[in-house]
């Protein structure tokens, strides 16, 4: 069944990789817009997949097996995603997403791990990827922290292995929405994310 499944994520994977295998999510996509932000226009569902591409871009470049939840504008419900990580016995998850707020003065980077109380070690492991992570987005970004949070969301907390949520900035802020269409900007976003999971790996 694995490599069954295995198979028909052939578009979505890394090949001639030979390290652990890590799935991205990109948040959202089709109908699901996610946030919106206006003057300049941008939409969650297209930065989270940008950013996806180049963190799964990064990652294979230091050997690591990355599988795509999604590589195109595409409608992927969260047990799909779920069943995705959970079925290719992938050893980390990583969501992306970008935030929003009624109060546009709020910015940020901030990344979730789900408290999983009937499995301590992978609550500890998750909490210590969301703090690798977000040490290497507020150096290379220099954003704003808003720390490293417990977080019910779906796909981190339905996920079998260590999982966080990572919330790369406000659309919703003026400022912070015109970094996030700077592709430079996005590409230090993916950079540090694949630098917080190859220090996860190294650490272990």
């Amino acid at each position: 069944m694995r490599a069954f499944l295995l198979a028909l994520l052939l578009p979505f994977l890394s090949l001639n990789a030979t390290g652990p295998t890590v799935v991205i999510d990109a948040g959202h996509g089709g109908l699901d817009l996610g946030a919106r932000g206006y003057k300049p226009y941008c939409e969650e569902k297209r930065l989270s997949l940008q950013t996806a591409k180049l963190v799964k871009k990064y990652l294979g470049q230091l050997g690591y097996h990355v599988i795509m939840t999604r590589v195109s504008d595409a409608f992927i419900s969260l047990s799909k995603r779920v069943e995705t990580a959970n079925k290719t016995g992938s050893d980390l998850f990583v969501s992306v997403h970008y935030n929003s707020s009624r109060n546009p003065t709020a910015k940020g980077i901030e990344v979730f791990f789900c408290d999983a109380k009937s499995n301590t070690l992978r609550t500890a492991s998750s909490r210590k990827l969301a703090s690798l992570v977000l040490t290497r987005l507020i150096h290379r970004t220099k954003a704003i922290s808003r720390g490293v949070k417990k977080g019910n969301f779906y796909v981190i907390r339905e996920t079998k292995m260590p999982a966080i949520l990572v919330e790369g900035g406000f659309i919703s802020n003026p400022g912070e929405r015109n970094l996030l269409k700077d592709p430079k900007y996005l590409d230090q976003i993916a950079r540090a994310i694949a630098d917080g999971v190859d220090q996860y790996f190294k650490k272990k």
